[in-house]
């Protein structure tokens, strides 16, 4: 599942200010939530990355079996331990992730992969937008729930004014389909971000290395579109 983070795609857009990126962005209290709400299935998947929710959820079923079902207290007592292990168990804890034979040349290539499509979709923002000096980065994070499926963040910085840009539809689509696909998905780069302990990539693009071609084709989609 990928979200963009943008001013126009979350509620809390106080989240996206410079001095809080790259930090971890699903790991913080103060995350950034979809506008959306509850009616975005981002925002139940993030849900889940709340240490205070996983725990609350752990010990729900007692105080609701107290309020709503006396008979049930000692079924709820049974059930907790039990959700304490699903917790731990998606957290990576019960059954750490660990490496296999021949995978760090995997890993280089997911990365290789990652910086690559980063690029391409960067020099299309770019040039769409006919930036013609500056860099622009693209940061990229991944829960670090090891049993869940994933989730991965991603938001385009200018090093203007270290602000996250924002993205308009057809550049939010840039990423979503450019980043992943054939050879790289979100599974794959979120084993390689666990394995290396590294749930948020940057990748930098000057934007004066963008080819004359690639800034035509650039302006030529921004004028179809």
């Amino acid at each position: 599942m990928i979200f963009v983070l943008a001013p126009s795609t979350i509620l809390n857009r106080w989240t996206l200010k410079a001095p809080r990126l790259p930090k971890l962005m699903l790991a913080e209290a103060g995350r950034p939530w979809p506008r959306r709400l509850v009616l975005s299935s981002a925002f139940w998947r993030m849900t889940a990355e709340s240490p205070i929710l996983r725990n609350a959820a752990v010990v729900a079923p007692i105080p609701v079996a107290i309020m709503g079902a006396p008979d049930l207290v000692t079924a709820s007592l049974a059930l907790s331990p039990i959700l304490l292990f699903l917790m731990l168990f998606a957290e990576g804890n019960v059954v750490p992730v660990r490496a296999r034979a021949g995978e760090a040349d995997n890993a280089d290539r997911v990365l290789d992969l990652l910086r690559l499509r980063g690029r391409l979709a960067l020099t299309r923002i770019a040039a769409g937008r006919g930036i013609l000096q500056g860099r622009l980065t693209l940061v990229v994070e991944q829960s670090t729930l090891a049993r869940l499926p994933p989730i991965t963040l991603v938001s385009v910085k200018s090093a203007a004014d270290n602000n996250v840009i924002d993205l308009t539809r057809d550049e939010q689509k840039v990423l979503r389909d450019g980043l992943f696909g054939e050879g790289l998905d979100e599974g794959a780069l979120k084993r390689v971000n666990l394995l290396q302990k590294t749930p948020v990539r940057e990748i930098t693009l000057d934007v004066a290395s963008i080819s004359a071609h690639a800034r035509l084709a650039g302006m030529a989609r921004g004028t179809a579109n």
